[in-house]
């Protein structure tokens, strides 16, 4: 058992993050068959109870890895929209960050992860998901109202946005795509869909 060093909820907390970030890299290089609770704790150099002690099966750590890995990225999506001053900028972003995220970290595809999942499991994460479609719609009703954007239904055409991107999650994650090419490909072909100005 690592030794304890602050307080008990923050050991607690740290031992949580390093046990999803095992899942993570397990994910990331061998894919969700390669998961379980044996291989979890060799890559996080626990002993196999200490993982039980936070998370009784694997069911349990991919709900728990899709909420950590969702937190993770809407964190850093919002610190790169920061910069961004119109909502085509935003869109840009939006898309660009989703891409590199697909490739970087890759993770299963919702029909998928509604199997593992369970359908309570895949509600849970679900809800986490749901403020990155309202974060879209809300860009897409801005770039509508400044006259950048066709008029549309925004939260209907966040649906859109996102099947389009999920359609490049698998090749990202599998390295069959290049993604800067398949960044600027979707990029523009979302931008035309919503009737902005490309170059």
């Amino acid at each position: 058992m690592p030794r304890i060093s602050g307080s008990l909820d923050e050991h607690r907390a740290a031992m949580r993050d390093r046990i999803l970030v095992a899942v993570r890299e397990i994910m990331t290089a061998d894919g969700v068959d390669r998961l379980s609770m044996a291989e979890v704790a060799a890559r996080a150099q626990l002993n196999r109870s200490v993982v039980y002690n936070y998370f009784p099966d694997v069911r349990a750590l991919l709900i728990a890895h899709a909420e950590y890995e969702t937190r993770r990225f809407t964190d850093e999506l919002n610190r790169a929209l920061e910069p961004a001053a119109t909502p085509t900028e935003r869109i840009e972003v939006y898309v660009r960050q989703q891409l590199a995220d697909f490739a970087a970290y890759p993770q299963p595809a919702g029909p998928e992860l509604a199997t593992l999942l369970g359908p309570e499991g895949y509600r849970r994460v679900h809800a986490r998901v749901s403020p990155l479609g309202r974060l879209l719609a809300g860009i897409i009703d801005d770039g509508v109202r400044r006259g950048e954007f066709a008029p549309c239904d925004p939260a209907a055409t966040a649906q859109l946005v996102h099947a389009c991107l999920g359609a490049e999650r698998y090749p990202l994650g599998q390295g069959s795509r290049n993604v800067a090419t398949t960044t600027e490909r979707v990029t523009t072909f979302i931008l035309r869909s919503l009737g902005a100005r490309t170059p």
